[in-house]
C-alpha cells in the first residue's frame, strides 16, 4: 500500500508523517529534515508501481529473516511504507550520521564484506538447474562483451590512421592488447561457470543489494555498517554482489592481490562460493568494461575532462585492471595447492 499526494510533494509528504520540519537540507536526492521529534533523512526517487511494491517487499523481508544492518524505513502514520506523488516516490528514514572516526580499528571493506555475505546466506535459495535460463544468461553476457570488444577494435582502427595520436589514445592503444587478453580471460571463466552449473544442475540465488557500495553504507561508532538504498535490490547469483562491490572497492584506494584475496575470504568464511561461482566472480572483474567506458566518455566528450584528466582516469583504471589479472592468478593458484 501507498499514498497518493496531489500537490505540495515535501510540504505534503511530511504531513503524512505528522513532522513539522524546523529545517531542511538537501544531499542530493536526499532531504536532511530537522524536527522537533528528531533528524530525518526524506529520499526522493522514481519507481513504477511493480517496483514499490518490491521495494516494500525487500525492506519486509530483511525484518522478517532479521537482517539488522539496515537503515530502517518508516511508516507514516497511516501505516504506509512509501508516499507517491505522480511518478516520484518518497520514503523516510530515521538521519544516520555516517562515523569515520571509531571508537576501535575499522576497516570499512571488511565490515561491508562480511555483512553482505551474512545477507546472502539469509536469503540463499537453491533453484533446479534450467538449461534455457542459464544459456540465455550466459549468450546475453558473451554478445554483450563480443560487442563491446567489436566497437574498441573499430576504435583502435580508426586511430591507428591518425596521422596525429593525442595523449588519451596513444595510452589506450599501448594496452589495448592487454584489454583483449583481460576480455578472453572473462570468457574462459564464464565458460567454466556455465559448465559447472551444467555438471550441477542446479544453482543459488540470494538477495543482492545490487548498489553495494560506500556511499550506501552508514557506520555507527562502533563500526558496525547499515546499508541503504535497496532500490536496486534483486534476486541473483551472489557473484553479481560480490563483483559490484569488489569494483567499488577497487576504484575507491589502492589495493593489492593479498588484500583482494582477505576481502574474498572474509566473504566465504560466512558463506562460501561454489567453484562455478568464484568463476563467474571472476569472469566479471576480469572483463574491462571500465577501461572501454573510459573510451567512450572520451570520444562522446560527456564529461567535459581536459585532455590530462582523461589520460589519469584511463592510466588509474589500466592499474586495476593489471591489479586484478594478478588478484585472479592469486585466487586460482591457492584453490590448485
Amino acid at each position: 500500500m501507498n499514498i497518493q499526494v496531489q500537490q505540495k510533494p515535501i510540504g505534503s509528504v511530511l504531513f503524512q508523517y505528522d513532522l513539522s520540519p524546523e529545517k531542511i537540507e538537501s544531499f542530493g536526492k536526499v532531504k536532511k529534515i530537522y524536527t522537533a521529534n528528531g533528524t530525518f533523512a526524506l529520499k526522493e526517487t522514481t519507481m513504477t508501481e511493480d517496483e514499490s511494491d518490491w521495494f516494500i517487499h525487500i525492506h519486509r523481508r530483511l525484518e522478517r529473516i532479521g537482517f539488522h544492518y539496515v537503515v530502517p524505513i518508516l511508516p507514516t502514520k497511516y501505516g504506509d511504507t512509501i508516499v507517491r506523488h505522480g511518478k516520484v516516490v518518497y520514503y523516510l528514514m530515521p538521519w544516520y550520521e555516517d562515523n569515520t572516526q571509531f571508537r576501535h580499528p575499522v576497516y570499512p571493506e571488511e565490515v561491508m564484506v562480511e555483512e553482505i555475505a551474512k545477507l546472502h546466506g539469509l536469503t540463499e535459495r537453491t533453484q533446479e538447474y534450467s538449461e534455457e535460463v542459464l544459456k540465455e544468461s550466459y549468450m546475453t553476457l558473451k554478445k554483450r562483451w563480443s560487442y563491446r570488444r567489436l566497437e574498441m577494435e573499430r576504435y583502435v582502427e580508426k586511430t591507428e590512421g591518425n596521422v596525429y595520436l593525442s595523449p588519451f589514445e596513444l595510452t589506450f592503444l599501448t594496452h589495448f592488447n592487454r584489454t583483449i587478453y583481460m576480455a578472453e580471460q572473462a570468457e574462459t571463466h564464464l565458460n567454466s561457470w556455465i559448465e559447472g552449473a551444467k555438471e550441477k544442475k542446479s544453482f543459488r540465488s540470494v538477495l543482492c543489494h545490487g548498489k553495494p557500495s560506500r556511499k550506501h553504507t552508514c557506520f555507527d561508532q562502533y563500526g558496525t555498517a547499515y546499508f541503504l538504498n535497496f532500490e536496486k535490490a534483486v534476486l541473483d547469483t551472489p557473484s553479481r554482489d560480490m563483483a559490484l562491490m569488489f569494483r567499488h572497492f577497487f576504484q575507491s584506494r589502492p589495493w593489492d592481490e593479498q588484500e583482494g584475496q582477505h576481502w574474498l575470504q572474509l566473504y566465504e568464511k560466512h558463506f562460501a562460493f561454489f567453484d562455478e561461482e568464484r568463476h563467474l566472480f571472476m569472469s566479471y572483474l576480469a572483463f574491462p568494461e571500465s577501461i572501454y567506458q573510459s573510451v567512450d566518455a572520451y570520444q562522446n566528450k560527456d564529461k567535459k575532462l581536459t585532455e590530462v584528466q582523461a589520460v589519469t582516469q584511463l592510466e588509474r583504471k589500466v592499474l586495476t585492471m593489471n591489479r586484478i589479472q594478478r588478484f585472479m592468478a592469486s585466487v586460482f593458484d591457492n584453490n590448485e595447492n
